[in-house]
């Protein structure tokens, strides 16, 4: 009898190690998965943290010091992006059809936003192109735009060409 507890001890102990060593490895597995392919890194939800851009070496916060935005990045393949100044006016009339001129170009000025579908165009290279269904910039209606997105941790940084010149640095961070 004491040589069968021995045994069963040693069974035990082996059965522990099988058990941490497998686990281990699918715990790398799940973090190899999460850091998994690009287009599987920037789906979700992510909010604005700042929109800067650099043109002649000058750098300007497009929307303000404290910029508010939200992008939706859905798993297949569909995309929204609204970006906006946190100090936009409110109408004085209360009706968003009957703001003055004033406020209308602050509106305007102070915000864009679109929506459409995305793709992964090179993985190596971070590329991705959104194919712009509607914005609050017509000129981009129907238009693909390719875009650099890298993700750090939490962080997502995408780069382009502004459409007023220069190249615009967004970074959002991921809503949990």
């Amino acid at each position: 009898m004491n040589r069968s507890v021995k045994e069963m001890g040693r069974f035990s102990w082996v059965i522990t190690a099988i058990v941490v060593w497998t686990l281990s490895g699918v715990s790398d597995a799940g973090a190899q998965q999460a850091a998994g392919s690009l287009a599987q890194q920037i789906q979700g939800s992510w909010t604005l943290v700042s929109c800067v851009n650099e043109k002649d070496g000058q750098k300007s916060d497009v929307f303000g010091p404290n910029p508010k935005g939200s992008m939706m990045l859905t798993p297949d393949g569909r995309y929204s992006v609204i970006v906006m100044r946190s100090s936009l006016p409110k109408f004085a009339s209360n009706n968003r059809t009957k703001g003055t001129a004033k406020e209308n170009e602050a509106i305007v000025q102070g915000s864009l936003c679109h929506f459409g579908r995305y793709a992964v165009v090179n993985e190596k290279e971070q590329t991705v192109n959104f194919f712009i269904e509607g914005s609050t910039f017509p000129n981009w209606d129907n238009e693909a735009q390719k875009r650099i997105l890298t993700v750090i941790g939490e962080e997502l940084r995408v780069t382009h060409p502004a459409s007023t010149g220069g190249t615009s640095y967004l970074i959002w961070k991921r809503v949990k």
